[in-house]
């Protein structure tokens, strides 16, 4: 079977106790690693030189919302409340399933570039079923794998929106939109994006939760963001009186909870997903990252939105979110490149469901790799690799990705893709949503 040989690499494998120290090739046929370690037979494979590369597991993002790719640096003058009025209330509003098309598109060949291999799309711009479709169109030209979570309309009009949380989102549409693209293989599964205690009706909620549950679809939810959120509720004890906990639920940021909840996370399975770019641009405070994994909390790592995250870096997420616990701490010690690798593969790896399968290079593995080039002026000389891609890596040094064995990008260039046409396409539709609203996106 033709295929793949990546030959001499220095092997970032993340299976179990690795530091990266291991030289050796990973062979890729089909959509599964076949084999891996040294001297591996190439049969008809084609041999990737592998001798200045990096070769590591695709990266996970547990939580975005790609609807927002082409609304980078919006808001960026202001605070969270800013952003959602101008960003998700205001441009969000206006778009139409041609713009969701054309943002997701952007935020996806940027994505793809910087070495991210899946992704949990949370979807809250869907004010029609031809919105959901759109996006989801532009998921699986990218390549990416991950999760679809259909979520809410940006409408603040709409009573399905986050503004006013009054009524469900179309059950309806979701089950036949599970139906009509979920039914076969993929690289998608269905998901369901509540807005949950803090931005919806009790009764609102609990009827999405229901309904998800009742149709063995995962949950996810923003969680305990801001000061004003937990004067309100305190949704990880709501969420426990409810008996709502679980690993079936994705709680997104968690930035206040506190010792107690956070034991209630750790004892019920309940993944949480941390985006500290976006906490840090919009002024959201610092979530205890350090106090979840250490109390054994599924602790994945995420970008949140281009709107408020502003780029596709998970490297520079991964860094940021080590220095700041490691601050915190007063302990240069006391959170280490391995352990943030974890949680933005393997950990996201198990959110989606994909354990053994994803965020690791092991034999029988799905091929989601990416190589980085070692030899880069930010990379040289290689000491340390697992300490160097997190805290030297930029998505510029992804030179190769491979989604289920297919190749996404090489040499620096993505594959079968114009970025130039993407580029104008969404500088175009910016413009004519600029001009419906208005208003200028600062």
């Amino acid at each position: 079977m033709a295929g793949f040989l990546v030959r001499g690499a220095r092997l970032l494998t993340l299976d179990g106790d690795d530091r990266g120290l291991e030289t050796g090739d990973v062979l890729i046929e089909g959509n599964h690693i076949a084999d891996i370690g040294p001297s591996v037979p190439a049969g008809d494979a084609e041999v990737i030189d592998g001798r200045d590369l990096i070769a590591m597991p695709g990266l996970v993002d547990t939580h975005r919302h790609c609807w927002g790719s082409m609304l980078r640096g919006g808001a960026c003058y202001g605070n969270l409340g800013d952003y959602f009025g101008k960003v998700v209330f205001t441009y969000g509003a206006a778009f139409t399933p041609s713009d969701n098309y054309t943002s997701v598109r952007l935020g996806m060949a940027e994505t793809v570039s910087g070495g991210v291999t899946a992704i949990h799309a949370w979807e809250h711009n869907l004010h029609t079923p031809e919105h959901a479709r759109a996006t989801l169109q532009a998921l699986r030209e990218s390549g990416m794998r991950g999760r679809f979570s259909y979520g809410p309309s940006a409408d603040p009009e709409d009573p399905r929106s986050f503004a006013q949380g009054s009524e469900t989102i179309d059950f309806e549409d979701v089950l036949r939109f599970r139906e009509e693209e979920f039914s076969g293989p993929g690289r998608f599964d269905l998901g369901i994006a509540a807005r949950g205690v803090e931005f919806s009706q009790e009764d609102v909620w609990k009827r999405e939760f229901a309904f998800a549950r009742e149709h063995g679809l995962p949950i996810t939810a923003h969680s305990m963001m801001t000061p004003h959120d937990i004067e309100q509720h305190r949704s990880v004890a709501v969420y426990r009186e409810h008996d709502a906990l679980g690993p079936d639920l994705q709680l997104v940021h968690c930035i206040r909870v506190n010792e107690e909840e956070i034991g209630w996370l750790a004892d019920s399975g309940t993944h949480v997903s941390i985006s500290i770019l976006s906490n840090l641009r919009c002024g959201m405070g610092l979530p205890p990252v350090l106090a979840m994994t250490r109390a054994g909390v599924a602790v994945a790592l995420s970008l949140d939105t281009m709107a408020a995250g502003d780029n596709a870096d998970m490297f520079a997420t991964m860094r940021i979110t080590m220095g700041i616990e490691r601050a915190k701490a007063d302990d240069g010690s006391a959170y280490q490149p391995i352990e943030v690798l974890e949680q933005a593969t393997a950990a996201g790896a198990r959110y989606l469901g994909l354990h053994n399968d994803l965020g690791v290079l092991r034999k029988g593995a799905l091929a989601d790799v990416i190589l980085l080039r070692a030899t880069d002026l930010n990379m040289a000389p290689l000491n340390v690799t697992d300490g160097q891609v997190v805290l030297c890596a930029q998505p510029s040094n992804v030179d190769t990705v491979f989604i289920d064995g297919e190749l996404r990008k090489r040499g620096g260039e993505l594959v079968g893709i114009d970025t130039a046409a993407i580029v104008r396409d969404a500088t175009a539709a910016v413009a004519g949503l600029r001009e419906r609203v208005g208003v200028p996106l600062t």
